[in-house]
């Protein structure tokens, strides 16, 4: 099972057992389905056919109900945010006691606020891929302008880490695989660290993990590089040097970890300078290090409905650029062993993500879309919506006359 079926199975049978049942088949009061993001709809509606369970409402959670315009058709409500309080109301009050929540989205509504009540208690979840997953925080306490999740819902940090740190050595004493629930893997106390396996961190903690000799016990990690020069991670708030980039990760490579850095194509204002930057950065690791690889897993640049980046003109200019960068790299002076490059989606695949995450059309977004449907959850930026929309278009100014 997932972490949402797994905690929702933990939830019922702790605290719900004389209100709610979990059937395997037959008919059901409420069909609850757990989406990770806007683009696993096609699997929502194939899911939801084959599901030998029926009823009469369909309520969606998880990531994906941030934005949950797009389930619109199959869905009949979604629980924005976190679950405890919705399973409770769902326990007390059947369906409607659900359905009034300031939490839970139906269409039409024009005020959603996400709940924030984590279920900090619930025990570790062991997943699909054999990991045990231990909750340590929710959220993301940067606001980076592209992505979701620094503004869809505010940081927390669970006050008892003694709890998680004995759940991580009990489950590593048992030859289990742990891996802490959180953001940045440097967020973890030095105790937990050393059972955590997961090794997802931001930059700037990965730096002072390798300054405190923190890696030993990793052997890749994954880095949100995202802009692929400096210019492109200043102008989206992930400030990242050049050199530092290269040092960190010849040091990372030197001691036997391995990264993956992600990056964005197709930001706003990126040019061919951007690119000849990346090339650098790229011949720099080449000529430096002797061992370990670096993956770049690129990915075409998506808006999604809280990020501030996402009002600007959506626009098709990436993939030549990165075409061109592709052929320097696989058949010029770029190619070595010690990187290997992931392609992003074409645009038509990046046009049916976007729209599925804006929950609009493609030429909302050619034009630049601020608004829409989803627009009635409310986000962190949108108290203060014109301030940091007025913020994006100057950065995106400033950015284009640094660019000419």
């Amino acid at each position: 099972m997932g972490l949402g079926a797994s905690w929702l199975r933990w939830e019922i049978e702790t605290r719900h057992t004389s209100s709610l049942e979990i059937i395997a088949d037959g008919q059901a009061d409420v069909l609850l389905a757990s989406v990770q993001s806007q683009q696993v709809l096609p699997q929502l509606k194939t899911a939801l056919k084959r599901s030998p369970v029926r009823a009469p409402v369909i309520a969606i959670g998880g990531p994906g109900a941030y934005a949950p315009v797009v389930f619109g058709d199959v869905a009949d409500m979604a629980c924005v945010g976190e679950g405890r309080q919705w399973v409770g109301a769902l326990a007390s009050g059947g369906i409607e006691a659900a359905q009034a929540l300031e939490c839970t989205w139906r269409p039409g509504r024009t005020d959603v606020v996400p709940a924030t009540e984590f279920p900090w208690d619930s025990p570790p979840a062991k997943m699909q891929d054999g990991t045990c997953r231990v909750w340590w925080s929710r959220g993301c306490r940067r606001k980076c302008l592209f992505c979701q999740t620094g503004w869809e819902s505010t940081y927390r940090k669970r006050s008892d880490t003694e709890t998680a740190e004995a759940h991580g050595r009990t489950l590593a004493q048992r030859g289990e695989r742990v891996v802490y629930v959180t953001n940045d893997h440097s967020d973890l106390t030095p105790t937990a660290v050393r059972y955590d396996t997961h090794g997802s961190v931001t930059f700037d903690g990965l730096r002072a993990m390798l300054s405190q000799g923190g890696l030993s016990h990793l052997r890749n990690v994954r880095v949100g590089v995202e802009g692929i020069s400096e210019r492109l991670r200043m102008f989206v708030r992930k400030p990242i040097e050049a050199q530092a980039l290269v040092d960190v990760t010849a040091d990372a490579l030197h001691a036997g970890v391995n990264m993956v850095w992600f990056l964005i194509v197709g930001l706003p204002t990126e040019t061919e300078r951007d690119y000849d930057e990346l090339r650098e950065t790229i011949m720099a690791i080449k000529r430096r290090c002797r061992r370990g690889l670096v993956r770049l897993a690129f990915h075409g640049f998506l808006p999604h409905p809280a990020a501030p980046l996402s009002c600007l003109p959506l626009c098709d200019d990436y993939w030549e650029r990165f075409d061109e960068f592709r052929r320097w790299f696989f058949n010029g002076p770029g190619a070595t062993a010690r990187v290997q490059i992931v392609p992003p989606a074409k645009y038509a695949t990046r046009l049916k993500q976007a729209m599925a995450n804006m929950a609009c059309g493609e030429a909302q977004l050619r034009a630049g879309y601020a608004d829409g449907w989803n627009r009635n959850v409310r986000a962190i930026a949108y108290p203060t919506r014109a301030a940091y929309l007025a913020q994006v278009a100057r950065l995106s100014e400033e950015a284009e006359q640094h660019a000419a």
